[in-house]
């Protein structure tokens, strides 16, 4: 036997002994994986059907559900979408006509049912056009039985086309103003977006189909910045303390850039999204993460970041910054911006009441009238001048005068109840 076969032996002998074995077993020590977030995107009526089909074929980690009283819905789904049929007793297995009502009334008497699609999920995400039956109607019960299980909420939705008439457009705006009572956030994307998105040569299926890629992306993006490290984390704790309460409005933005100029570039494009109005205003709360190569600088993060913090300097701002090697040269961002949308309808009411008073004066201009310096005298009956001080003027609110206009057309539209609609029409998406 060699002397080196000895050594070895002596050397194996040595590494077998307890202490070493017992320093070994210290060592080796076993890190905890972050539970599995649980993420359900459910689409309302069949056109919420149609999004999270396409949704579907991008978003991995999530499972899907299509809603609706309709079962004709459930033959235009991918495979990897769970059909989810109520409202059985009270449509017989057909569409609601567009009466959200209908859809209302289907979705209340299965609403335990409901309840038990959002068992220990994490995260909902409710999508749907509004303006007609199912997503109007039955969305904000599906949205109350996600909420009573806990989870955070997220609606993402679009709005009818001009063209089908102002009483779809009312009802679709009467359905939002009740989702964000009772979801995390929403998301409002008006149909007409569709324009300033796709060349006007486009084929409407195609225009469709890259609408809701868009919303999928949104979502991807958003969970991948939740799922990987990165130099600064966020995680799924970050989106609950953003989303915390019901009740606001949602602002997503993307935005990419490469070159000299690349951080004023991308943060300016971060408010350019064809499907929001500029920058949101109100903004409470806001979440976003800088992705960029090895080259990514300081400076360049502090460019950025401090034009989203322009938004509001108040705001509550969590961010993170992840290093990618497939961002070299580039710098990327996402933004989730969280507004009180309060003043914004009250402004909008304010400007419709506005305009009313202003009819008859002539069309175009509106002029201001000078303050008066005296008070002038009006021959007024004994008495009047004494009961007219007395009585206190009542100014009304924007958002009374808004809840007293709809009051009003609702009263105009009573005897348009039901609906006589043909059975092509019924059938369509909603």
């Amino acid at each position: 036997m060699s002397t080196a076969y000895n050594a070895t032996v002596m050397k194996t002998k040595k590494n077998n002994s307890p202490e070493k074995n017992k320093v070994a077993k210290v060592v080796k020590t076993v890190v905890p994986s972050p539970r599995k977030i649980k993420i359900r995107v459910v689409g309302l009526g069949g056109g919420g059907a149609a999004i999270v089909s396409e949704m579907a074929a991008i978003l991995k980690g999530v499972s899907f559900i299509a809603a609706d009283t309709d079962i004709k819905t459930f033959r235009r789904i991918r495979r990897d979408v769970k059909p989810f049929h109520f409202g059985e007793k009270i449509t017989n297995g057909f569409g609601t006509g567009l009466n959200p009502d209908l859809a209302q009334k289907a979705a209340i008497e299965e609403k335990e049912k409901i309840g038990r699609l959002f068992k220990d999920c994490d995260l909902v995400i409710l999508v749907g056009c509004l303006g007609g039956g199912v997503a109007s109607g039955a969305g904000p019960v599906f949205a109350e039985a996600a909420s009573e299980q806990k989870a955070i909420t997220i609606g993402i939705f679009t709005l009818p086309f001009s063209f089908e008439g102002d009483k779809k457009i009312r009802l679709a705006k009467k359905a939002v103003l009740s989702l964000t009572e009772k979801l995390s956030g929403v998301i409002a994307v008006p149909n007409e977006r569709i324009f300033l998105l796709v060349d006007k040569k486009t084929a409407l299926k195609k225009s469709f189909s890259l609408v809701n890629q868009t919303f999928a992306f949104w979502i991807n993006d958003l969970l991948q910045v939740i799922a990987k490290p990165g130099l600064i984390n966020i995680d799924f704790a970050d989106l609950k303390a953003i989303l915390e309460k019901r009740g606001k409005r949602l602002f997503f933005g993307q935005a990419a850039a490469q070159g000299p100029l690349r951080a004023e570039e991308v943060a300016k494009n971060i408010f350019q999204s064809p499907f929001f109005d500029g920058p949101p205003k109100n903004v409470k709360k806001i979440l976003f993460n800088i992705t960029g190569g090895a080259d990514l600088g300081i400076k360049e993060v502090e460019t950025v970041s401090n034009a989203i913090a322009n938004l509001n300097p108040k705001a509550k701002i969590i961010f993170g910054i992840t290093d990618s090697s497939s961002c070299k040269g580039k710098i990327r961002i996402i933004l989730l911006a969280v507004s009180d949308d309060e003043n914004n309808e009250n402004n909008e009411a304010g400007e419709r009441v506005a305009a009313k008073t202003q009819t008859g004066a002539g069309a175009g201009s509106v002029e201001k009238q000078p303050k008066a310096k005296t008070k002038r005298k009006i021959k007024t009956q004994p008495g009047a001048a004494e009961s007219e001080e007395k009585k206190p003027m009542v100014r009304r609110t924007a958002m009374e005068v808004k809840k007293a206009d709809e009051e009003e057309r609702d009263r105009e539209w009573a005897p348009e109840a039901e609906w006589e609609v043909p059975t092509f029409l019924r059938n369509k998406p909603e």
